[in-house]
């Protein structure tokens, strides 16, 4: 009964977060918290919603917890990277997702999160490259990884292969705004 009772709460809340209502899901996670402490799920969601009410100091005690309950948990230190990184942190973000990549090393989410952190640091454009073009070679239609590679070109100066960047997100994602909006703005900036 008690199971039954907690899938219950999960997927009530589960719907909460589907329609983005953070501050309900908010509530509705602290009372799940209370009455099933110390569960990882509700933890990191009770994060997700900290970071999604611009509250990213909030969240960085909570996805705290969730790698001590699961300390070798990759997507737990990547979710606390994210909230350091968030809140600025960028020293405490880096050792974060360098501890996550200790577990799995190849982590695609955890190395695009850190290569994001280096992009954000302009002494550290290089080092953001660098994992962006291996992510690529992985995974040659990820746009994610295009267009934050296409923004560090920009960024560096180069707006050869920055262009080159945002056409290939268009290949895999013709919709794709951002690469569309940057193009734009290349061709507006070079004329």
């Amino acid at each position: 009964m008690k199971n039954q009772s907690y899938q219950k709460t999960m997927l009530d809340i589960q719907a909460l977060i589907e329609k983005g209502d953070w501050q309900a899901s908010w509530q509705a996670l602290c009372l799940a918290d209370a009455k099933y402490p110390n569960k990882p799920v509700i933890l990191t969601a009770m994060g997700d919603c900290q970071i999604h009410m611009d509250k990213p100091q909030a969240a960085v005690p909570l996805f705290a917890r969730v790698t001590e309950l699961e300390p070798k948990s990759v997507e737990a230190y990547n979710n606390l990277g994210v909230a350091y990184m968030f809140t600025g942190d960028f020293a405490n973000a880096e050792s974060t997702y360098l501890e996550a990549l200790q577990f799995v090393p190849n982590h695609f989410q955890t190395l695009k999160n850190l290569a994001f952190l280096y992009y954000q640091q302009l002494d550290r454009l290089g080092d953001a490259v660098k994992i962006l073009a291996s992510l690529i070679r992985s995974n040659p239609s990820d746009g994610e990884s295009l267009f934050l590679l296409g923004q560090c070109y920009e960024m560096g100066g180069d707006s050869t292969s920055a262009r080159q960047c945002y056409e290939r997100v268009l290949v895999h994602q013709p919709e794709n705004s951002l690469a569309l909006e940057a193009l734009n703005n290349l061709r507006h900036n070079k004329e």
